[in-house]
């Protein structure tokens, strides 16, 4: 019976020193901390993540993520003005003493286009237009090739 006690016990513990969550924030068809030209020209560069994280001791957090810290960094990194297709995660996690949380932003960084792309017919270019029905990303090769903006988030 003492066994089963101590392992019961020793179960509990680790479940309960070894602690961690993640939650999935959402999906975004298009999100920017930048000014994004309506009727600009773009191209996409490729799928990025970054994330932004804060420490913790005792449980205790020493700052605050910042989710648009965390979208800066991903569309800095592929030199972009937004992210389509963009998942936002938070997660976080500790073990006895220390511990961390973050948020993840992971999506495809879309720039401008330049000169040099504009007459490069097998570049697949997009303009970003106001439509009826709202936001979308029309293929400037095939007008039928569109992607809606479902949510366009703009800081």
């Amino acid at each position: 019976m003492n066994k089963r006690i101590l392992w019961f016990t020793v179960s509990a513990l680790s479940v309960a020193i070894l602690a961690g969550c993640s939650t999935r924030i959402g999906d975004f068809t298009l999100i920017s901390t930048k000014n994004v030209d309506i009727g600009g020209k773009f191209k996409k560069v490729d799928r990025y993540s970054a994330e932004d994280s804060k420490a913790m001791i005792l449980s205790i957090p020493l700052g605050i993520p910042s989710l648009k810290t965390a979208v800066d960094r991903c569309i800095e990194k592929g030199k972009g003005y937004f992210l389509t297709d963009a998942v936002l995660e938070s997660s976080f996690w500790w073990v006895i003493l220390y511990g961390e949380q973050k948020y993840t932003v992971t999506g495809d960084v879309w720039t401008k286009a330049d000169v040099s792309d504009l007459v490069n017919p097998n570049l697949d270019l997009y303009e970003l237009q106001a439509g009826p029905t709202g936001y979308q990303l029309v293929s400037m090769n095939d007008p039928v090739k569109r992607i809606r903006v479902e949510y366009l988030v703009s800081n």
